[in-house]
């Protein structure tokens, strides 16, 4: 616990972490009240729902994650982060998956304000802010794994936190996974009107919707400045990409991923079909990804 609190160079202060085995629930994305977990729908099996609670200069929150494993053996252990307009559930069907459960620890976060994590006053749509508010839970996972490293799997705008995290914080991240991340502007799907949110009242509108368009639009007003952070990744990548078939150009994909992730080694991968959520529809490559980066981390 010592060492939670001395990390914290930012004003979020750790004051308690809290395990509650249970079934994690397919709950409302603005629920943050663990007590819903073992009362609702089984999504991703029998996990241990961890929460943290966290103080801030805003007020108190709470940080939700759940694994797959509650046992303190250090293992390999993926870190699951979910897109926007979503929470960690939709992971199900690898937390579902005997021999996945069987190689790997599975963890799949809340992130602040989505599932059954909180944030403190105004939603934190800035994607440094969240990148600060789950450093908690990272270390958490880090030391109930015996301080062995973690490999993060980022969906969409979880894949443009993953490579953040990983250069904020390399002590805790030996590679990272992206799938279809929002680390482009072709990715970043906020509507004309999202400026708008700034002023408008968000009681007037369904905080899911209202939170995603606060999230599109901040990551790309800052999407240039968080591409420059990504150039000091050292870790190794696998760069996961559905594709249109007459777009699907391995080259012009790998040049751009080099000019993203200059430090890095990486791992690219189209998928012909811009159809489909290739983490839901395409988990076998989703997983030789995962077991290519914990191969080559290890190196």
């Amino acid at each position: 616990m010592n060492s939670l609190a001395n990390v914290f160079a930012y004003p979020f202060r750790l004051l308690m972490v809290t395990s509650l085995v249970g079934l994690l629930a397919a709950c409302d994305t603005s629920s943050s009240d663990p007590q819903s977990f073992a009362a609702t729908n089984d999504v991703l099996g029998l996990v241990q729902n961890h929460v943290l609670y966290m103080e801030g200069p805003s007020g108190d929150f709470k940080l939700h994650y759940a694994s797959s494993d509650p046992s303190l053996t250090p293992r390999d252990t993926l870190v699951f982060i979910h897109d926007t307009d979503s929470n960690a559930t939709s992971f199900q069907r690898y937390f579902q998956t005997a021999q996945i459960k069987q190689d790997y620890r599975l963890i799949a976060i809340d992130r602040p304000g989505w599932g059954s994590s909180g944030y403190p006053d105004d939603y934190p749509a800035d994607i440094e802010l969240q990148a600060e508010m789950l450093l908690p839970v990272l270390e958490n996972i880090w030391q109930r794994n015996g301080q062995q490293k973690l490999i993060l799997v980022g969906n969409g705008y979880g894949g443009a936190l993953a490579p953040l995290l990983a250069v904020k914080y390399p002590k805790f991240i030996r590679g990272i996974v992206l799938i279809n991340a929002s680390i482009t502007q072709d990715r970043l799907h906020s509507d004309w009107f999202a400026p708008a949110l700034t002023w408008l009242p968000s009681f007037l509108l369904p905080t899911h919707w209202y939170q995603t368009q606060q999230e599109q639009a901040d990551l790309q007003g800052k999407l240039t400045q968080t591409q420059q952070a990504f150039a000091q990744l050292t870790q190794p990548v696998a760069w996961l990409q559905s594709v249109d078939a007459s777009s699907a150009h391995p080259g012009s994909y790998m040049r751009l991923a080099k000019n993203l992730f200059q430090q890095a080694d990486i791992h690219l991968t189209l998928i012909e079909d811009s159809e489909q959520a290739p983490y839901q529809q395409y988990p076998e490559q989703v997983m030789r990804a995962i077991q290519a980066i914990n191969l080559h981390s290890r190196l």
